[in-house]
């Protein structure tokens, strides 16, 4: 069936549609106060990283070896952290270079970085 088959990834969408609606609404809070959007995405990130490890292991990949544990969440942080740059060079190329809604540049860097993001964790995080 097809729907198992791919349940890894519906559970992935559910699992980042809860955390990233959650994010981006807080996202567009604090960059209506006036907060760079660098900076929001620059405190925000962390937050999210932490959040995004525990649900992915648990509720998505369902991973449960525990002797690697620390090298896993290793390797999330490195994905994690290439990803931030990636958010960081989109809204500070598209937005601030050539001048687009950074609300709409941050949406798109959620949706592009979190294909990433799952394919990373497939193969190199949380891989079987």
């Amino acid at each position: 069936m097809l729907i198992l088959r791919y349940q890894e990834f519906l559970r992935y969408i559910l699992v980042g549609l809860s955390l990233n609606s959650l994010g981006f609404l807080i996202y567009l809070a604090l960059t209506n106060t006036g907060m760079h959007p660098l900076v929001v995405v620059s405190i925000f990130y962390p937050m999210s990283v932490l959040l995004g490890f525990f649900s992915h292991r648990k509720l998505t990949f369902q991973h449960q070896e525990k002797k690697l544990r620390g090298m896993v969440f290793f390797r999330f942080i490195l994905v994690y952290v290439m990803g931030y740059l990636l958010n960081l060079l989109m809204l500070y190329v598209l937005a601030g270079v050539y001048g687009f809604r950074h609300e709409y540049v941050q949406l798109l860097s959620i949706l592009t970085i979190a294909l990433l993001l799952f394919l990373s964790m497939k193969k190199f995080v949380f891989k079987s």
